[in-house]
């Protein structure tokens, strides 16, 4: 496989790169050693016509990856991390864009307004009254996958341990359960989650210490 034509066939933010470093290491790795065994061979007199018959195969072999691998990456290398870069930037638009069409919350602050009704209806499911519970609020700040500056919401809710973990387990487990299409359910290792899709969050209830989390993805 050559460069051009792993080129023509990619447009993903220079993918070509790869196949064509791939080829360049075999190409040499098949050529060079059996070259340098050629050569040694007839400096020292061992198997003389064997020898220079492999070493004229092997310089061919090492003509040909230079001319049809070697020399084209010089030109096609700097082309593909171009198109990478062009991706990458594109990338980081388009997640722009989508947040400026409503697609998702817009803001870290956002997420919090969005996933206070589902704060609000654990807390009523077991009977603690928002008051009394201890709750800490932050955000973290961070980087997209795509490129973007973005910022997650944290919350914790502590119950304490007036509030039962087995009836806790249950009541919030029906609930979640039945929240609907635009939700998911996860239980694993005691631990409750339900992800919030138009949100792109997640509360979830921690047995072992007996509270609710939320957390949202990074938001640009």
């Amino acid at each position: 496989m050559t460069i051009n034509s792993s080129w023509g066939s990619t447009n993903d933010g220079g993918a070509a790169a790869g196949p064509q470093i791939t080829a360049i290491v075999i190409g040499l790795l098949a050529t060079i050693p059996a070259l340098i065994a050629g050569i040694r061979a007839l400096r020292d007199r061992v198997l003389e016509v064997a020898a220079s018959g492999a070493t004229v195969v092997a310089g061919v072999g090492f003509v040909v990856v230079v001319l049809l691998v070697v020399v084209p990456a010089f030109g096609v290398l700097p082309l593909a991390a171009r198109d990478a870069d062009a991706y990458q930037e594109q990338q980081r638009l388009d997640e722009l864009d989508d947040i400026d069409a409503g697609f998702g919350p817009g803001s870290a602050e956002e997420v919090g307004q969005k996933m206070q009704e589902c704060v609000d209806d654990a807390l009523r499911l077991l009977e603690v009254a928002p008051s009394t519970a201890r709750t800490t609020t932050w955000s973290t700040s961070g980087t997209t996958a795509a490129g973007n500056t973005c910022r997650a919401f944290h919350e914790r809710i502590r119950l304490g341990e007036q509030v039962d973990r087995s009836s806790t387990a249950e009541r919030l487990r029906t609930a979640w359960k039945a929240r609907g299409d635009h939700a998911s359910f996860f239980e694993r290792n005691g631990v409750l989650e339900l992800s919030v899709h138009p949100a792109d969050a997640t509360i979830s209830w921690i047995r072992a210490d007996n509270q609710l989390i939320v957390e949202s993805d990074c938001i640009p």
